[in-house]
């Protein structure tokens, strides 16, 4: 039998078990709601600068955090992303064996008026704990204005 990880409960407040997505969009939308928040007390205007493209990342009421509570609620790793939304953004960066750009999808991209997307990475790293080791993929739409807006940020299964 291989080394299976038993998961706590709950990890950093946000319940692991897979029948609690209901729980998790819940969180999600509080930690949105206090990521706001914090930015206007920064005085930020709901930016935060993303390092490796050098722009400003805005995040948008009704709009991030829309995709972002039916994707990341359905696994405890991407709603563990959101909470660290922040950081993702700002440190996130593309892969060098994929390409930063790409077309919008018909639906809710082109919606929303992005001209095309940008597909970033953040590795979480722990130590300590193996299950806190992972990949989140960060979603930015790119609207015609040259805005950047946070679309989504999710789990990835790496092959």
């Amino acid at each position: 039998m291989e080394n299976q990880i038993i998961l706590p409960e709950f990890i950093a407040g946000i319940p692991t078990d897979k029948n609690q997505s209901r729980e998790r969009r819940t969180l999600i939308a509080k930690y949105y709601e206090n990521l706001w928040k914090k930015l206007q007390r920064e005085g930020r205007k709901n930016m935060i600068y993303n390092d490796y493209l050098g722009v400003n990342v805005y995040i948008v009421e009704n709009e991030s955090d829309k995709k972002t509570i039916n994707t990341a609620s359905m696994k405890w790793q991407s709603t563990y992303a959101v909470k660290h939304l922040k950081t993702i953004v700002s440190k996130a960066s593309g892969d060098e064996k994929l390409p930063v750009y790409e077309k919008t999808k018909k639906g809710t991209q082109t919606k929303n008026g992005y001209k095309n997307m940008a597909i970033l990475y953040y590795d979480f790293i722990n130590e300590r704990l193996s299950y806190l080791n992972f990949k989140v993929k960060l979603t930015i739409g790119i609207r015609a204005d040259n805005k950047h807006v946070q679309y989504c940020v999710n789990k990835i299964e790496v092959k």
